[in-house]
């Protein structure tokens, strides 16, 4: 079992690791003309490397937010531990 240090440890760093910005995904989202309901296909053709990167951005980013949620999880799970034992 990790010790509270090393829980706040690992997530000090997988915060660090989530980025403070807006994703690029949603600014291209934005660019696409939407023409009858749909985003104009040869825009979006003409994007597909741009939106790829975008979106292996957003991976990225949502794999080190949900790190980052599960150390903070197992740092409040040790402290309702210990504040039982302690109570």
């Amino acid at each position: 079992m990790t010790t509270e240090a090393e829980n706040i440890d690992q997530l000090i760093k997988a915060l660090r690791k989530v980025p403070a910005k807006s994703l690029r995904l949603i600014e291209l989202a934005n660019q696409i003309p939407i023409t009858h309901g749909v985003f104009d296909q040869r825009v979006l053709a003409d994007m597909q490397p741009e939106i790829k990167l975008a979106i292996d951005e957003a991976k990225m980013y949502g794999a080190y937010t949900h790190h980052a949620v599960q150390y903070l999880s197992d740092v409040k799970a040790m402290r309702s531990i210990v504040d039982v034992r302690s109570g």
